[in-house]
């Protein structure tokens, strides 16, 4: 979110979050259930195993 300059409480809206809640996701404190990634995914048009995982799809086969 930071990378596409997407305000916490932007975020927040996507979700159906607390401002708060994003901004603990953000900082690692605690982590977004899975719809929450999901719909961040979507609103950010990205692969939704990227967002959480950082990696594509064919690095995580990778030995």
């Amino acid at each position: 979110m930071q990378r596409a300059n997407v305000s916490s409480a932007k975020a927040a809206k996507w979700v159906d979050a607390s401002e708060d809640d994003v901004q603990f996701w953000r900082r690692g404190i605690t982590v977004p259930p899975l719809h929450a990634f999901r719909r961040i995914a979507n609103a950010l048009d990205v692969d939704v195993h990227w967002l959480c995982t950082g990696q594509t799809h064919a690095a995580s086969h990778v030995s």
